[in-house]
């Protein structure tokens, strides 16, 4: 039997970045294979940049495109209902076929753009299944990954799934790239806590607001999704409104706790850099 082979995904963010130092200081460059299935073009330049610069100086990077036949288990669906199973998804067209962006409790974006595209190339790349995955996800990302362990079985790719970073703080991570001297996505000096999409559905009230004054064309790209699709692209977020497209979630970035009152420390032009995991030092 050949080899076993261990494939992460590479985000282009910090976890997914320490968990592939891990796995080729443990395992070696010949046995670890990295891919980057993209957001659907809601990645920010700069993340793009970063898995370019990585996959030439670190590590090979495996590009993946995900399609519209991704969107749905059986293969044939896609055609089925009239559409081109090859055709390139995008974020926005997912979300027309969904008729809806996803959201925090409907995050159909992370299966459709990243898990299902993948698991298609791997059945394609390596027929044999001699192969177990590895991810960069934490434990004290959230209550529903507290319990993740060092091994367990990845139903979903059926395969073993090491975790290798499952216990570490966001700040662990940062350390030891720095530490292996690796450059690190620029976003993170910049103070975005979230880059793997620009902006992401789970953005919080910080992140909004960066991106609205840093890079205010990823606000002039949502504002045209939503047109385009005619839904917001954030779930309620705005206190008191049940529906707030993209320039009333920026406005609310701007404002107080409690989102009533605007702060003019707030508005203020952004630091040259400002992350608070140490990258200014």
């Amino acid at each position: 039997m050949s080899q076993l082979l261990y494939i992460g995904g590479f985000s282009g963010g910090i976890d997914s970045q320490a968990a592939a130092r891990f796995m080729l200081n443990r395992y070696g460059a010949a046995c670890v294979i990295l891919v980057n299935s993209d957001a659907g073009g809601n990645e920010h330049p700069l993340t793009i940049e970063h898995i370019g610069w990585y996959s030439e100086h670190v590590h090979p990077v495996v590009r993946i495109q995900a399609i519209v036949r991704d969107m749905w288990m059986d293969v044939d669906t896609a055609a089925e209902r009239g559409f081109d199973p090859n055709e390139p998804l995008t974020f926005v067209r997912m979300a027309e076929i969904r008729g809806i962006f996803p959201s925090r409790k409907r995050q159909f974006c992370t299966d459709k753009l990243k898990l299902q595209p993948i698991r298609r190339w791997l059945r394609a790349a390596y027929p044999d299944g001699n192969y177990a995955r590895f991810s960069g996800v934490r434990r004290d990302e959230s209550l529903a990954r507290a319990d993740r362990q060092w091994l367990e079985w990845d139903d979903f790719y059926d395969c073993e799934l090491f975790n290798p970073v499952y216990d570490w703080s966001k700040q662990m991570c940062f350390d030891y790239v720095r530490l292996h001297k690796e450059q690190i996505n620029p976003l993170y000096s910049l103070g975005f806590t979230r880059v793997g999409c620009a902006p992401c559905i789970n953005s919080g009230k910080d992140d909004v607001l960066n991106w609205a004054t840093r890079f205010p064309e990823m606000i002039d790209k949502v504002r045209a999704w939503e047109q385009q699709v005619g839904r917001t692209f954030f779930a309620p977020c705005v206190p008191g409104m049940v529906i707030n497209w993209i320039d009333d979630v920026v406005a609310w970035s701007k404002t107080d706790h409690g989102g009533r009152q605007s702060n003019l420390f707030r508005i203020l032009p952004p630091p040259a850099c400002e992350s608070r995991y140490g990258l200014c030092e």
